[in-house]
């Protein structure tokens, strides 16, 4: 077999990348014609990606087979001479594999959860290894077993992992000045769901401590399986998971105590202006408009007081104009500073890890308080 150039690996390498983020059929970018005939990159491809037992945390079946069959399709529709050009029999036999196999119907797959791998979208170096070696060797993942589902069958939406966290993971794995903010710093994740944040700071970006909350007291319990996933379980010291409703007081509560001493120095959220994952028992259980907003903010009050010197960075999928509107009108309300920090992410189809769309526009606000003022808000 030819060995592979520099470019049908970094094709290959991107495609691996997508597949583990179960990156949907439509977006997902399968290689070229050209490769796809090539049989050391069809010994590759399954040897990376298909070879049962090569990935720790393999999607499902049902993605498996979908991702499979659109594959095997495409290389003998690349075919350009029979005698020469074929699919590969490892290909073929772990598709037949799939096939035998009970599959779950759709509705019940998505609303089971599936192991789903976030690659960092940073520089590595590609080994150069032949045949079935691996050029996979030292990326930078965060591993989560997620609900694909937009809500779960018990209502939440914090089952997954959605666009804010991912472009705030973008732009503290990507940018220089996002890096500088939690690297060596204690950090504090509000409405954490599936831990993406906390579990990226902890396990790559230097962090000294995370300390990921969320309102949904099943959610923070399932915190735990996730930081196993990532080497940070096991009561690791680095990383801790705690119930934090907004609008309930926090004195006394775990994160007074796990920063006892100390100092919270990032406060960090995504997607969570319009949805239910942090909101106290306000009757509430569900929440897609502006009536979440008072309790995040007061909330921020609350951490301000107890951290002071605390910074926060939100991330938000300007789903709602109205809802951003009222969130950043609390903020000047009770004089907190706000800046937009400027990060452009590439379109999808650029991207080389955390891929989402970039369809709907994300704004990450960096938000700090100068001074003490009394809710405005108070019954």
């Amino acid at each position: 077999m030819k060995p592979l150039n520099s470019s049908a690996r970094e094709c290959l390498k991107l495609f691996r990348r997508q597949y583990l983020q179960l990156t949907s059929l439509d977006t997902l970018a399968f290689p070229s014609p050209d490769y796809l005939r090539n049989e050391s990159f069809q010994s590759l491809l399954y040897g990376s990606i298909f070879k049962p037992g090569v990935l720790e945390y393999p999607p499902k079946d049902r993605y498996q087979l979908r991702v499979l069959k659109e594959l095997v399709l495409r290389i003998e529709k690349s075919v350009a001479n029979p005698e020469e050009d074929e699919v590969s029999d490892e290909l073929l036999s772990h598709l037949g594999v799939l096939l035998a196999s009970p599959i779950q119907p759709e509705p019940t797959s998505i609303q089971q959860k599936s192991y789903v791998s976030y690659t960092l979208p940073v520089d590595r170096e590609f080994l150069q290894g032949q045949g079935e070696s691996l050029p996979f060797q030292g990326e930078a993942t965060v591993t989560l077993l997620e609900s694909r589902s937009l809500i779960s069958a018990s209502g939440t939406t914090g089952l997954r992992t959605w666009e804010a966290a991912l472009h705030l993971g973008a732009y503290l794995s990507l940018s220089p000045k996002g890096r500088d903010f939690v690297r060596g710093k204690r950090v504090l994740e509000l409405g954490a769901g599936t831990g993406f944040l906390s579990i990226l700071c902890a396990k790559h970006l230097d962090s000294e401590q995370v300390l990921a909350t969320d309102g949904d007291p099943g959610l923070v319990e399932a915190l735990e399986t996730n930081f196993l996933l990532n080497g940070l379980g096991n009561n690791c010291e680095k990383i801790g998971a705690s119930v934090l409703k907004w609008g309930w007081a926090l004195m006394g509560g775990a994160i007074e105590i796990r920063g006892e001493g100390h100092q919270w120095d990032v406060i960090l959220g995504a997607d969570i202006l319009e949805n239910d994952i942090g909101v106290a028992d306000h009757g509430m259980a569900q929440t897609y408009d502006s009536a979440v907003v008072p309790y995040l903010v007061s909330t921020l009050r609350d951490l301000f007081d107890v951290f002071p010197r605390a910074e926060v960075l939100i991330s938000a999928t300007i789903r709602n104009a109205d809802t951003f509107e009222a969130f950043t009108s609390g903020c000047r309300t009770f004089k907190f500073g706000i800046e937009d920090i400027v990060f452009q992410q590439k379109p999808f189809p650029e991207q080389q890890g955390l891929f989402y769309s970039t369809a709907t526009p994300i704004r990450i606000l960096r938000i700090s308080r100068p001074g003490r003022m009394e809710d405005p808000w108070a019954i």
